[in-house]
């Protein structure tokens, strides 16, 4: 929790300048879920860890459940939007990631109930009001899902950056494959430790790196935005208003690099 708000304060800023104000499109809104549910879904974790004071916890875990859920499936969102702006807008990808986004949110739900039925969640104990915090060992099966995801995003990245971007320095490029490959990794790497918790430890205790899990969800994807928004503004304003037409580079004969940046409606600089 002190870490998402600390990230907050820290970004505030950017968030104004690149983000407020601008038309309610598709990135606004994903955006704006992963900031905020992550927000709502690591304080209400943090309320609800102290289960003793409670008789009932049905309706406030549905809520809690989620906000982790939007946070997680935005924050993804916003990775795909990189993907999509690093592989040239490509529709066709685009679609096919989306496609196995939903397919892989269906199998992770699905298959983790499946689970669960077989393997619950420790019973309480003698004293408890009946509120275990913890999913038992079918959130393996969704973090699993999630790895899978995430290395299908990075094994495009890296794909494309010595596929096509193989000769070029700009900064926008250069922006683009870092965040990706820096913040995915540090992403995967924390769902890799959830899926060790999941299977190693009592089911009542599977959710000890569930809020770390958003938290680093939510304030990696933002970043990866931030950063990919700030750059290119330096390209052409108008990608702050829109989705990011990042600049045609193509490769010469002799190996050099061509930049195409559109500066204004209807003409094209070299």
């Amino acid at each position: 929790m002190a870490a998402v708000i600390f990230d907050y304060c820290l970004t505030i800023s950017q968030e104004v300048q690149l983000i407020w104000g601008k038309k309610w499109g598709i990135i606004r809104i994903t955006s704006t879920l992963t900031r905020y549910a992550t927000l709502m879904g690591t304080a209400m974790t943090t309320y609800v860890t102290d289960r003793s004071k409670y008789t009932s916890c049905a309706t406030f875990d549905n809520v809690s459940y989620s906000s982790h859920l939007i946070s997680i499936i935005a924050a993804e969102g916003l990775l795909i939007y990189r993907t999509f702006a690093f592989w040239h807008q490509n529709k066709k990808l685009l679609v096919w990631l989306l496609v196995l986004a939903a397919f892989s949110i269906l199998g992770a739900v699905g298959v983790s109930r499946i689970v669960g039925i077989f393997h619950p969640i420790d019973s309480p104990g003698p004293h408890s009001t009946g509120c275990a915090f913890g999913s038992g060992k079918g959130s393996a099966i969704q973090y699993g899902f999630l790895i899978i995801y995430e290395l299908v995003l990075m094994i495009l990245t890296i794909y494309k950056r010595f596929n096509f971007y193989k000769g070029a320095r700009t900064r926008l490029v250069t922006t683009l494959y870092r965040d990706g490959m820096i913040y995915m990794a540090c992403i995967t790497m924390t769902s890799f430790a959830n899926i060790l918790i999941a299977l190693v430890v009592p089911g009542n205790y599977t959710n000890i790196l569930d809020a770390p899990q958003l938290v680093i969800h939510g304030v990696l994807a933002s970043r990866i935005l931030f950063n990919l928004r700030r750059e290119s503004y330096q390209y052409d304003s108008a990608v702050i208003d829109g989705s990011l037409p990042l600049a045609d580079i193509c490769r010469t004969p002799g190996g050099h690099s061509i930049v195409f940046v559109n500066t204004n409606p209807g003409t094209v600089e070299v």
